[in-house]
């Protein structure tokens, strides 16, 4: 993820690392080690969603949690 908020495909590197958080809602949100305050989100179509334009609030970054065993 660069620092407008795109998700790109790239070899591995510190923009590639994203940090999982379990939110109040009990769903999981993802926001970039390498610049703090962007969230992956996803649309209603599913398409990618400027991660700078939205907020852990926002429905479009809410993820269901992985189930465990």
């Amino acid at each position: 993820m660069n620092e407008e908020g795109l998700a790109y495909g790239a070899e591995f590197s510190d923009n590639c690392l994203l940090k999982e958080n379990l939110e109040e809602n009990h769903y999981t949100t993802y926001s970039s080690l390498s610049h703090p305050g962007i969230y992956l989100a996803l649309s209603h179509k599913g398409e990618l969603r400027k991660g700078n334009r939205v907020s852990r609030h926002h429905a479009c970054t809410h993820f269901l949690p992985r189930r465990t065993l």
